[in-house]
């Protein structure tokens, strides 16, 4: 097979099992990941994929990508973007380059927006919804179900209030219908040039909501910043395990003579932060979540205490009283009520060697 059909092929898998992400490369027949590894997919015609089919697949996507698509692809060798299959479904695309060909990454993205409580996420979130100013982050790894996480936030937003929402994303995933609320969606590449200029930009749209991608650099860190301290509510997220490597990452955007300042600045602002991972429970997998909020404490230190992941870990425990809650608090609590075993507990947790002291009874009980 010379061509590779990729909207039949998505919408046969979508139709059958929608699995994980899908994986196209070079010398590999298509693949999905599921259950933690990946399973090849059996495609008529086709035993391993070729240049030529890879090549195809990456032109046919470009051609419904932003123009910037192709042009960081030349720059940089990689670039994502939203995708569409005309009565199927929308997918985030990945294409980058490796030893002279292309490789594609194509993950889903579920037509309807989920509700916070049917993805397993705290109640606290709720909590943020109703926020007026400040900051709100949603923070894990990488395939940590961050984005979806964030249009619930939105969704949630845009179903009980009457406000402007206007979202900055790199690209769009999740499609918003105006409800109570009014979202306008950006994307980065085909709306504007960038996410700063994005964000400049909603401060002057009447926004009282602002969605941002991710933060890059220290322009678009200070423009999060200053959308908070104007009034705004300003939903993004950040790469992390837990809130201290978040914020450590949040702060290594800036210079180091700047740091200090962007502390004070965030001990402010920040109002609520999520970290979460997808966890295997028995089952399937589900969201783990630390739930940082600002109290008179957790403000002190976010400006001029400790950042490393112990010493928030404790001040995350002694907060439990007024709604606070560690990583790893939250997995010994599902482990000692049998959703979760101690093996997935301690492989995703921030700091394992503590969690494994505090479960020693429970192991015990279970030898």
């Amino acid at each position: 097979m010379l061509n590779f059909d990729l909207p039949g092929f998505l919408g046969t898998l979508v139709a059958g099992s929608p699995g994980g992400d899908v994986l196209l490369a070079v010398g590999q027949s298509p693949q999905v990941q599921a259950g933690g590894g990946l399973v090849r997919l059996e495609v008529p015609g086709i035993e391993r994929l070729s240049p030529f089919q890879t090549e195809a697949v990456v032109l046919h996507l470009l051609a419904q990508a932003p123009p910037s698509a192709a042009a960081r692809i030349r720059q940089e060798g990689a670039a994502h973007f939203a995708y569409s299959v005309s009565g199927l479904n929308r997918f985030r695309a990945a294409v980058f380059t490796q030893r002279g060909t292309f490789a594609v990454v194509l993950r889903s993205i579920p037509a309807r927006v989920p509700e916070l409580d049917e993805i397993g996420l705290p109640a606290a979130m709720h909590e943020a919804c109703r926020e007026r100013n400040g900051v709100v982050l949603v923070n894990g790894p990488a395939a940590s179900g961050r984005t979806t996480s964030l249009a619930a936030l939105v969704g949630e937003i845009n179903a009980t209030r009457a406000c402007h929402v206007v979202t900055v994303e790199d690209p769009i995933e999740f499609l918003h219908r105006h409800a109570a609320a009014t979202v306008n969606q950006r994307e980065v590449g085909a709306d504007t040039p960038s996410l700063a200029v994005g964000l400049a930009g909603a401060l002057r749209q009447g926004a009282q909501v602002i969605l941002a991608s991710e933060p890059r650099d220290a322009e678009q860190g200070r423009l999060l910043l200053d959308a908070a301290e104007t009034g705004h509510l300003l939903l993004s997220t950040v790469r992390g395990s837990d809130t201290a490597s978040a914020v450590r990452r949040f702060l290594s955007l800036f210079p180091a003579d700047e740091r200090p300042e962007v502390r004070t600045r965030l001990a402010r602002v920040l109002r609520w932060s999520f970290t979460q991972q997808l966890v295997p429970h028995r089952d399937g997998r589900r969201p783990v979540v630390e739930v940082w909020r600002t109290t008179r404490t957790t403000s002190a230190h976010l400006a001029e205490g400790p950042l490393d992941s112990a010493t928030l870990a404790d001040v995350l425990r002694d907060g439990e009283p007024e709604g606070l809650l560690g990583f790893d608090r939250d997995l010994e609590r599902r482990v000692r009520t049998g959703e979760l075993e101690i093996g997935a507990a301690l492989e995703h947790a921030v700091l394992p060697q503590q969690l494994e002291l505090r479960l020693l009874d429970v192991r015990e009980a279970q030898a």
